[in-house]
């Protein structure tokens, strides 16, 4: 198996899958409506974002270290974003979506807690909250429903964009690219 694809199965897609099993626990949480298991549970839930964030990013680092046979020939890490962006839709709809740079912006909060570059979209961690987005909070078709419990981004402009869904479209842009078949929506 290639590098890439290695990586992609072996470190990103567990991340991935923790993150969204805790974004289920919470729901749990919530239902049976325990405030020491909600608080709890919503670190959890910040915590798998970090890794998830983090791991999916640098698969772009992994790429222009370790050229896989599915892909092109890169020069930059700028060129493998380039190319992931391109192949990044929203949510499997034909909408473009600026999430590669989005997910990089996220991932520098976490590990800086307020990003070194001028041209960031979120001013820092805080603006990666789990918070309850309410109805119509979020993009149509985004997130959870219901105004559900969930890890929302906040950017500069006002927009907030569901992580989760951030993290779909970054994926699939991944094995769009990397010409691997996708997933159900949420199956990583």
């Amino acid at each position: 198996m290639d590098a890439v694809l290695e990586h992609l199965q072996r470190i990103v897609r567990p991340a991935l899958m923790e993150y969204r099993d805790a974004e289920l626990r919470l729901d749990a949480a919530h239902e049976r409506g325990n405030a020491t298991e909600i608080e709890s549970t919503r670190h959890e839930v910040l915590r798998r974002a970090r890794t998830a964030a983090i791991e999916l990013h640098q698969l772009s680092d992994v790429a222009l270290k370790a050229p896989s046979p599915e892909l092109p020939s890169f020069s930059t890490i700028a060129d493998v974003r380039s190319a992931v962006q391109g192949c990044c839709l929203f949510l499997r709809t034909s909408d473009q979506v600026a999430d590669v740079s989005l997910l990089r912006d996220v991932a520098d909060a976490f590990k800086h807690c307020v990003p070194d570059r001028e041209n960031t979209s979120i001013r820092g961690a805080d603006a990666v909250i789990a918070v309850s987005s309410g109805f119509g909070g979020l993009r149509s078709g985004e997130g959870k429903y219901g105004g559900a419990e969930q890890v929302i981004v906040s950017r500069k402009a006002g927009e907030k964009r569901a992580l989760s869904s951030v993290f779909q479209n970054v994926f699939d842009a991944w094995m769009r690219l990397l010409r691997q078949p996708l997933p159900s929506i949420g199956a990583f």
